[in-house]
């Protein structure tokens, strides 16, 4: 596994969110102020719109400069700026493979905590918000090869949003298998199922998967085979059989109508049936291009009567506890 740099730690009650320098890509303006720090104060170093050349880079690095600050209400800005050049800077030669790491790590990392901050309890406490992020090192660092970057780099470049939505899956998926008491090396193996169990999407016209209106019979056979095509796409990374299983079989449900084995009950492996608890929970309170994020209650009011038959219902009512802050971990 590759080792991956902690990502800077922010203190919860500054204004300001550290972002190492090397994150900043040469040449692209951002759409955020850049700060330096000064003991207690921040200096604006970079204005909105201003590129941060190799000189101005230089004229850091020669200081010893190796993180800046963005102010926290441009947080979004930022978010907006990694989602337009990222998938690009994975996919390029001007980055070394270490580097296009720890940039693909930290950009996971701010996911899930953005995640963590907005959808799930508010009693979490910061040691559970810990380890999400060192499960996030873990399963990123295997990711991280020079197949694993360029299969993350094409997948955010056909839609940044498939590829957020597995991070958000990835998490869910953890906090499940982590209160079952699973091993760390199975949770690890699923969560790297889960960041990637999309990854057939990449496959399927991107018109079909931003489509804002009902899917012809056509286009959703050409959706049906994302989990197929996702298995097969992620051969060369030689994933373990559990990371495979969670690609593969997200889609089957426990009443045997799911695809694309139709399997049902015990036959899908308990991972898989995490994965899909948490991806269909993850789409539901999420806005998509055909439709708006319902309540969280909306959704789990959804998954069990409009959907039933679908999940396993052991795994869903500790789910249900999990996300109403009961202490399962």
């Amino acid at each position: 596994m590759t080792t991956l740099p902690p990502p800077p730690s922010a203190d919860p009650s500054s204004e300001y969110q550290p972002i190492p320098l090397a994150h900043l890509f040469p040449h692209v303006p951002g759409e955020f102020e850049v700060y330096l720090r000064h003991g207690d104060s921040h200096t604006l170093f970079a204005r909105d719109g201003e590129a941060l050349t190799p000189d101005r880079r230089g004229m850091l690095k020669e200081y010893g400069v190796s993180v800046v600050y963005i102010h926290r209400e441009q947080r979004g800005r930022y978010r907006h700026y990694m989602r337009r050049n990222l998938p690009a800077a994975l996919l390029g030669q001007e980055m070394p493979q270490a580097q296009k790491a720890a940039v693909f790590y930290h950009d996971c990392c701010a996911i899930v905590r953005e995640l963590l901050r907005e959808r799930l309890p508010q009693g979490l406490s910061d040691m559970h918000g810990r380890l999400f992020v060192a499960y996030a090192r873990d399963c990123v660092s295997f990711l991280c090869t020079e197949a694993g970057l360029a299969r993350m780099g094409a997948l955010m470049s056909h839609d940044y949003d498939v590829y957020s939505h597995g991070v958000h899956v990835f998490v869910y998926t953890v906090f499940l298998l982590k209160s079952l008491g699973l091993p760390q090396p199975a949770i690890i193996q699923a969560g790297v199922g889960a960041l990637l169990h999309d990854s057939g999407k990449e496959g399927v016209d991107g018109a079909i998967l931003r489509k804002p209106g009902r899917l012809t019979p056509e286009e959703f056979l050409a959706i049906r085979e994302h989990p197929t095509l996702g298995e097969r796409l992620c051969r060369p990374l030689a994933l373990s059989r559990l990371a495979r299983e969670c690609i593969l079989l997200h889609h089957e449900k426990l009443n045997g109508r799911g695809y694309p084995r139709g399997l049902s009950g015990d036959a899908i492996p308990v991972h898989a049936r995490t994965v899909s608890l948490a991806d269909v929970y993850d789409a539901l309170t999420s806005r998509r291009i055909y439709a708006d994020a319902v309540p969280p209650f909306e959704a789990l009011r959804i998954m069990r009567h409009e959907m039933a038959g679908s999940f396993d219902l052991e795994l869903y009512k500790r789910f249900v506890m999990l996300l109403g802050g009961a202490a399962l971990l």
